[in-house]
């Protein structure tokens, strides 16, 4: 088994290939020899600078940690490949760092995963969001890494499953899962693919990753496909107008489709450095190359006004742009619970609930304002349709049936869907029907 190692220059880790995790005799002496002026020519050196924007001041004991992980590997335990910390000896952010790493030529353009924190009395209390990069000898400028306040598990991630957002972190190997306010300790269990987590007596919770996206599972209620903020769910879909235009995405494969084209283009593609919610793209080369930036905002289809996740740019070789939306609009949906605050524009009865929860294969439930309903939801090319909704059959105050027929009403008559700029979800019917909703 081939492994990566880590030894120590100044203060900093450097990166090294060793040949068999059994050699431990031979890493104690590499790692008392100094650094070879070839090594020091294989260095890629990671600079940049740490800092926070609220006005705390850092304890006299707190040190930097920077680490490289291997995103593929098969087990946190077995994630870490090289790691340095450094006291700050009662300095304050901004803290810069420049962090020597050699790179064994067998490694050159090996994908890891860059992260910063800062510790205070041995805990982590400050953690920046992981960084996609390859291994390469030469200098990677960072720029200023935003660090966030961290207050569970150690060298957790933000994801995004569908609206719900939730964190994922590690203690030994144990799983620390944070998501709508509750935590949840999950054990590694054998998977065919990717590692999976699990709660103690609970398969009905856990977690599955596999690479960039992951599955997620809370007391049996399955949620949307979990991703890095701002990256995407493959399959991935884009389209355009004037001229049609369609992107696909899958598997580092892409495939371009024109109206105006006499065959659609395909080629590999290469993901880049998500930077300000905008992913780049390069795709193939020569005179069929393209750059594609994904960038995660509310877009709106120029014909039908469909509501998409992304915002969508493509630029040909030949200097044309095709501007569109992408991603799944279930996205837009699915992951929380909205309250409706306004039926019909006239608001709802004080202290009375009314929720939407677009649950995973077209479901969609809820409580009506009196009795908890259920139907099916269809989301087409050009508008969101809601099937005659159930409910149970308890009964309330005259004024809370009134109202719950009125929302049942309403969720039949939907057509279509919008996300309104503050955040609303608007579930418009014909001109009379209605329902406004925000996630509380």
């Amino acid at each position: 088994m081939r492994f990566l190692t880590a030894l120590t220059l100044t203060g900093l880790t450097i990166l090294v290939g060793c040949n068999d995790d059994s050699d431990t005799a031979a890493q104690r002496s590499e790692a008392e020899t100094p650094v070879s002026e070839q090594a020091v020519e294989q260095q890629q050196r990671f600079t940049g600078s740490l800092t926070y924007r609220a006005r705390i001041a850092l304890a006299p004991d707190s040190e930097v940690v920077l680490e490289l992980r291997d995103p593929e590997a098969a087990s946190p335990a077995d994630a870490l490949r090289a790691e340095t910390r450094f006291s700050l000896d009662g300095r304050q952010v901004p803290i810069s760092f420049d962090w020597p790493v050699v790179v064994e030529p067998e490694y050159s353009g090996t994908a890891y995963q860059f992260r910063a924190g800062i510790r205070e009395g041995g805990r982590l209390a400050w953690l920046s969001e992981p960084i996609n990069l390859e291994l390469t000898a030469g200098p990677t400028e960072l720029g200023e890494l935003m660090l966030m306040p961290y207050r569970s598990s150690a060298f957790s991630s933000v994801m995004q499953c569908g609206g719900l957002q939730i964190s994922v972190g590690y203690e030994g190997t144990t799983l620390v899962l944070e998501a709508a306010g509750e935590t949840y300790s999950l054990l590694p269990v054998v998977a065919a693919s990717g590692a999976r987590y699990e709660a103690q007596a609970d398969p009905d919770t856990h977690f599955w990753s596999k690479g960039n996206q992951a599955q997620l599972s809370l007391n049996g209620q399955a949620y949307p496909t979990c991703v890095a903020p701002g990256d995407i769910v493959e399959p991935f879909s884009a389209q355009g107008n004037e001229p049609f235009w369609q992107l696909q995405l899958d598997q580092g494969q892409a495939r371009l489709q024109r109206l105006d084209a006499e065959a659609p283009v395909s080629a590999a593609y290469q993901r880049g450095e998500p930077s300000g919610g905008i992913l780049p793209l390069q795709i193939g080369e020569g005179d069929n190359a393209m750059q594609a930036s994904i960038k995660a905002q509310l877009c709106h289809d120029s014909m039908t006004g469909m509501p998409y996740p992304h915002d969508v740019e493509l630029k040909l070789a030949t200097g044309e742009q095709l501007q569109g939306c992408g991603g799944e609009p279930a996205r837009l949906l699915q992951g929380i619970e909205w309250v409706v605050e306004d039926v019909n524009g006239g608001g709802i009865i004080d202290r009375s609930r009314i929720t939407l929860n677009f649950l995973p294969e077209g479901r969609v439930a809820g409580m009506a304002s009196c009795n908890n309903y259920f139907a099916e939801y269809r989301l087409s090319g050009e508008g969101l349709s809601i099937s005659s909704p159930g409910s149970t059959m308890k009964a309330c105050a005259p004024s809370l049936m009134e109202q719950e027929q009125r929302v049942l009403t309403a969720l039949a008559a939907v057509q279509r869907f919008d996300i309104s700029a503050d955040g609303a979800l608007i579930l418009y019917g014909d001109s009379e029907q209605s329902l406004t909703a925000r996630v509380q």
